[in-house]
């Protein structure tokens, strides 16, 4: 790699030498190279270029903006339980994409969080559990059908069977998670993106749209992108996640705003609630620096809890210093959801893959069983013996 070009300078633009920061690679310019790129931070300073990191899947995707050459009908599709990370990045390419003549929709398989609803265009989502007709006919009428955020139609339960049975159209994955299934036409993934928002937005970038993204569309990636790392303090928090943030603070967003809309909008019913898991439902395991907490379906009903009221609790725990995993264990109508948080090397993608029919990321995974609260929670047990034997 070493001076190595980009390809778009002028030809009598020697780059420096290229250094490496975590997951991106930068190549320097000099100061007097005068040509915009769309990778180039609005400053005048020595401009870069991103050449990717090795962990990534781009399949066919000439093929795909050839494609996307004429207008077409879109519908873009989030998992189940959908956060952040899936309504914003459905949001931002819809938005794109209409503004480059395409019609656009987006459908999740049942409802999201309330703290979503400040997102332009939330108010357009159409939920599977609400409306599966309307939703089936959008899908059977699309020429193309995105799926972001997850890489198996698993992932979207009954969702995935009404789209098993469409034919003729063309698919396209754009992910994060590890171990993608092969089942897309189209794929744009990186286990080593910080977030399907991150990715959106490198997408958008590939097709010259840096002009397109708008105050709202840039304020829907990066509230994405910060509530896949924690607010920028996991460990996928990369260098280059702060440069794109930087890039999105330039069209205009209020960071201060958009916090505020996500992590400030709670009613006194969850902080009452949290109070009591911390003081009567946390349980520690100091053998495995592990603690877990269980919601059973009477506590949620008791404390008037909504979807995202659950949010972020999983991660409470994990602020004692000798506790390296956080489990929490939600009870619903037929399975228990698991959610797993680690710190540092501790892979609780793995522990959620081998014994909960999970996965994830190294430091946030999910799993689920079809058993009882209690059975769930002996095999937590017997899952880390295992595990950090």
């Amino acid at each position: 790699m070493n001076n190595e070009t980009c390809g778009k300078c002028p030809a009598n633009c020697q780059p420096l030498p290229p250094f490496v920061l975590p997951s991106v690679f930068f190549i320097f310019h000099p100061a007097n190279c005068q040509l915009p790129t769309a990778n180039s931070l609005p400053l005048r300073i020595p401009h870069f270029h991103y050449l990717y990191p090795p962990m990534r899947l781009e399949k066919n995707l000439p093929e795909l903006f050839e494609f996307l050459s004429t207008p077409r009908k879109i519908a873009l599709v989030a998992h189940t339980r959908p956060d952040g990370d899936a309504i914003g990045s459905c949001l931002a390419l819809k938005f794109f994409l209409e503004k480059r003549g395409h019609t656009a929709e987006v459908i999740a398989p049942d409802d999201f969080p309330d703290f979503l609803n400040w997102m332009k265009g939330s108010d357009k989502v159409f939920i599977r559990q609400k409306n599966p007709k309307t939703c089936f006919a959008i899908l059977a009428n699309s020429d193309l059908i995105g799926f972001l955020d997850f890489n198996a139609l698993k992932r979207i339960e009954s969702l995935g069977e009404d789209i098993a049975k469409i034919r003729g159209k063309k698919w396209l994955m754009v992910d994060h998670h590890r171990d993608p299934d092969d089942f897309t036409d189209f794929t744009f993934w990186s286990d080593e993106a910080s977030s399907t928002c991150e990715l959106v937005y490198d997408l958008i970038r590939m097709m010259d749209g840096d002009a397109d993204i708008d105050s709202d569309m840039a304020a829907i990636i990066y509230a994405g992108m910060a509530m896949d790392t924690g607010v920028f303090q996991y460990s996928n928090t990369t260098a280059r996640v702060h440069e794109i943030a930087a890039n999105l603070m330039h069209k205009g967003i209020h960071v201060e705003e958009i916090h505020n809309n996500v992590y400030n909008q709670y009613g006194e019913n969850r902080l009452r609630f949290i109070g009591y898991m911390l003081k009567d439902k946390m349980q520690i395991l100091p053998e495995y620096r592990t603690a877990f907490m269980t919601i059973s379906m009477k506590e949620a009903e008791e404390y008037k809890l909504s979807s995202g009221d659950k949010e972020g609790i999983v991660n409470l725990p994990l602020a004692m210093k000798d506790v390296d995993i956080a489990v929490l264990f939600t009870e619903d109508k037929d399975r228990i959801k698991i959610s797993f948080r680690s710190k540092g090397d501790i892979n609780v993608d793995r522990l959620a893959r081998e014994y909960f029919n999970g996965g994830g990321h190294k430091n946030a995974s999910g799993g689920s069983t079809r058993v009882s609260l209690e059975e769930t929670v002996q095999i937590l047990h017997t899952a880390l013996a295992a595990f950090l034997s």
